[in-house]
C-alpha cells in the first residue's frame, strides 16, 4: 500500500502504517477525550481524558493489529504467504500473496479474525467485571468497558457476509464447498459486498439527513471504500484466473529506456520525463544497473539543484521489491507491484535487465482478454 512505513515485525511478518491511520488515531483520541470518557467517568482534568483516549486509541489499534495477526498466522500455516499487514484509516488489512487453496483453508483463515475480537472483548469485559469487584480507579474501567464494545463491534461487523469482510469469505468458503467453482463464489460473495456497501452508504446519507454529519460522512466514505474493494477483489480474481499460463516475458517491454548515472536531473526532465512520460527509469553506470530513478523522487528536488544533482544521488537502491525474473508467473508479480507503489518493476536476467514490467501492461491485456472473452 503507498504512502506506508514499516514499525515492526511480528513473528516474521511486517507491519506497516498507512499515513491515512493517524487521521483516523486523532478524530478516536478527539471524540473520546472531549465526549465519551467525560461523560462515562466526570470530574478529572483535561489532560486525564486526552491521556485516556491516547491509552485507549492505541489499546483499540492493537486489538486491531491482533485481529489481522490471527488471520496471518492461519494464511502462513497453510503455506500462503503474507507481505505484510498494514494499518489505515479505515482499520487494517493483510496482504495475502495467493488465494487459499481450498473453501476449508478459506473458512479458518476467515474466522480467525472474529474470534480474536470476540476474545479480546471477553477479555476486557472480565477486566472491567473485576475492576468493578474490586473497586479499581474508574478511569481503568472505563477504558475497558470501550474497548469491549469496539471489539464486540469489529467482531459483528467483520461477520456481516459481504466480501471482503470476513463474514463474505465465510460466505464464499461454503458456496465455493457446495459449487466447487471458486470463481462462482467469490462472484455471489462480493455481489453481497456490494450490496452491503449500498446499504451502509444509504445509513450515511439518513444520518446526514437526521443531523448526525459525522456519522453520515464516516458511513458513506466505509460504504465506498467496501464497494470499491469487493469489486476489486473479484477482478483479482478474474486476472489471476486469465494469466494462469502468463510469464513475465510475455508482456514485459523488452525496450529499456535507461538514463546514465552521471546525467543531470534537469537532462533527465527535458530529455527523458518529457520526452517518454514514464514514471520511473533504470539508472545504469558502465552497463551496470545501479539504481531506479522516480518521478516522485525527483519531483522533491529543488528546481535550483536539477543542474548540480546526478541521477545516482536521488536514485533508489535495487531491492527485491523492484525486480523479477523472465519465467517468473505474472501473477506473482501484481503483489511486488502493489507493495512497491511505482507501478514498474524490472525484469532481470543473468545480472542485466532483460525488460520493464509496467502495471499499465498487465490491466491493458487484462482488459483485452475480457472483451475477447466476452465475445
Amino acid at each position: 500500500m503507498k504512502n506506508s512505513f514499516k514499525i515492526l515485525t511480528i513473528l516474521g511478518i511486517p507491519v506497516y502504517i498507512n499515513i491515512s491511520w493517524f487521521i483516523i488515531l486523532g478524530l478516536v483520541i478527539y471524540v473520546l477525550s472531549r465526549g465519551v470518557f467525560p461523560s462515562e467517568a466526570p470530574g478529572y482534568p483535561k489532560i486525564t481524558y486526552l491521556l485516556m483516549a491516547a491509552v485507549a486509541a492505541i489499546l483499540l489499534f492493537t486489538s486491531l493489529l491482533l485481529h489481522e495477526l490471527s488471520h496471518s498466522v492461519v494464511a502462513k500455516r497453510n503455506k500462503i504467504p503474507i507481505a505484510g499487514i498494514t494499518l489505515f484509516v479505515f482499520g487494517g488489512v493483510a496482504q495475502m500473496e495467493k488465494e487459499p487453496s481450498s473453501a476449508k483453508i478459506e473458512f479458518k483463515m476467515a474466522i480467525a479474525g472474529p474470534l480474536m475480537s470476540l476474545g479480546l472483548a471477553l477479555l476486557f469485559f472480565t477486566a472491567s467485571i473485576i475492576g468493578i469487584y474490586f473497586k479499581i480507579n474508574p478511569i481503568i474501567i472505563v477504558i475497558t468497558k470501550y474497548l469491549t464494545l469496539m471489539n464486540s463491534i469489529v467482531a459483528i461487523f467483520n461477520l456481516a457476509p459481504g466480501f471482503p469482510l470476513d463474514g463474505g469469505r465465510i460466505l464464499r468458503a461454503g458456496l465455493w464447498y457446495f459449487m466447487g467453482d471458486l470463481q462462482k463464489a467469490t462472484y455471489i460473495a462480493s455481489g453481497f459486498g456490494k450490496a452491503l456497501a449500498f446499504i451502509i452508504i444509504g445509513l450515511g446519507f439518513f444520518s446526514l439527513l437526521t443531523g448526525n454529519f459525522i456519522s453520515g460522512i464516516w458511513f458513506i466514505f466505509i460504504g465506498i471504500f467496501l464497494q470499491e474493494a469487493a469489486d476489486t477483489s473479484y477482478k483479482q480474481l478474474l486476472m489471476k484466473k486469465m494469466f494462469s499460463r502468463v510469464i513475465v516475458s510475455d508482456v514485459m517491454s523488452k525496450e529499456v529506456i535507461w538514463v546514465p548515472a552521471a546525467e543531470s536531473i534537469d537532462s533527465i526532465v527535458h530529455n527523458y520525463i518529457f520526452r517518454y512520460r514514464h514514471s520511473s527509469f533504470p539508472v545504469m553506470e558502465d552497463d551496470k544497473l545501479i539504481g531506479l530513478l522516480t518521478f516522485h523522487d525527483v519531483k522533491e528536488i529543488p528546481k535550483s539543484e536539477w543542474t548540480t544533482t546526478k541521477a545516482s544521488d536521488i536514485a533508489l537502491p535495487i531491492t527485491k521489491d523492484l525486480c523479477i525474473r523472465p519465467r517468473s508467473h505474472i501473477t506473482s508479480a501484481l503483489p511486488l507491484l502493489a507493495k512497491n507503489g511505482i507501478g514498474r518493476l524490472l525484469v532481470i536476467e543473468n545480472n542485466k535487465i532483460a525488460g520493464i514490467l509496467s502495471q499499465k501492461d498487465i490491466i491493458r491485456l487484462f482488459e483485452i482478454k475480457s472483451h475477447l472473452d466476452e465475445k
